[in-house]
């Protein structure tokens, strides 16, 4: 028999065998983004509400997260969701969450060498396809989540340059460093580790034109001029010692 796969790594969604499972509306996407988030621990009714509604709830409220639950025990095959004293939890296998994968694969590549280490990481950053929890526009609970899966995103593809970098393999990071730039045009970390690798690609004229690019950026939208780490990136790439 087929399991439940789950995933926040993009749209909210829940697959059987390949095949999406009808979840239902945004809000009760939001209801099981926030127990898989907590997955086999209880979520009180009140982090429910809060991953649910911005701002002030409606009065209907927790009869609202109540139905929700309701049609996700009966959407969900082989997946169990129990009432707790204070609220639910749902139990499955962490392994069928993809979030939860990507943060094992993520602890499990910072113990292993650069080589298996970026293997891992590849992995990983292999399970997004798209803004983490599909940019939910729910309550603070989601959007602190989102936040924080984003982060820990942007963190695993500068560490797999790293390590792709020292491994003298720099052509495999030019499509993961460029993807999580344009999305992340401000992240000068970024723009660094991509300049570096243009240069050991023998690209000495891309990593200045991305320099420049990003100077200008710096300077148009935030007024400041590019950073001590950027800088030191763009002297040495013109003395040649990158």
């Amino acid at each position: 028999m087929d399991h439940v796969e789950f995933r926040l790594l993009g749209s909210i969604d829940a697959c059987v065998g390949g095949r999406r499972l009808d979840l239902g509306p945004r809000k009760r996407r939001y209801v099981l983004a926030a127990l898989l988030l907590d997955l086999n621990r209880p979520v009180p009714v009140e982090r429910l509400i809060d991953a649910v509604w911005e701002g002030d709830p409606p009065d209907s409220a927790r009869m609202t997260v109540q139905g929700h639950v309701y049609r996700l025990r009966r959407t969900l095959p082989g997946v169990r969701v129990e009432t707790d004293s204070s609220g639910y939890v749902l139990r499955t296998d962490p392994g069928r969450v993809d979030a939860l994968r990507f943060r094992g694969l993520l602890a499990e590549a910072a113990a292993r060498d650069d080589e298996s280490g970026a293997d891992l990481l590849d992995e990983a950053l292999g399970l997004w396809s798209g803004p983490a929890l599909g940019e939910a526009s729910g309550g603070k609970t989601l959007e602190v989540a989102a936040v924080e899966l984003e982060e820990a995103r942007l963190a695993a593809v500068e560490e797999l340059a790293r390590r792709r970098l020292r491994l003298g393999q720099p052509e495999r990071v030019v499509a993961p460093l460029r993807a999580t730039l344009t999305a992340n045009p401000h992240q000068e970390r970024l723009v660094s580790l991509l300049m570096t690798v243009f240069y050991r690609l023998g690209r000495q004229a891309e990593a200045l034109e991305l320099y420049e690019r990003t100077r200008r950026l710096l300077a148009d939208q935030l007024g400041v001029d590019p950073g001590r780490e950027l800088r030191t990136t763009f002297e040495s790439l013109l003395a040649h010692h990158v």
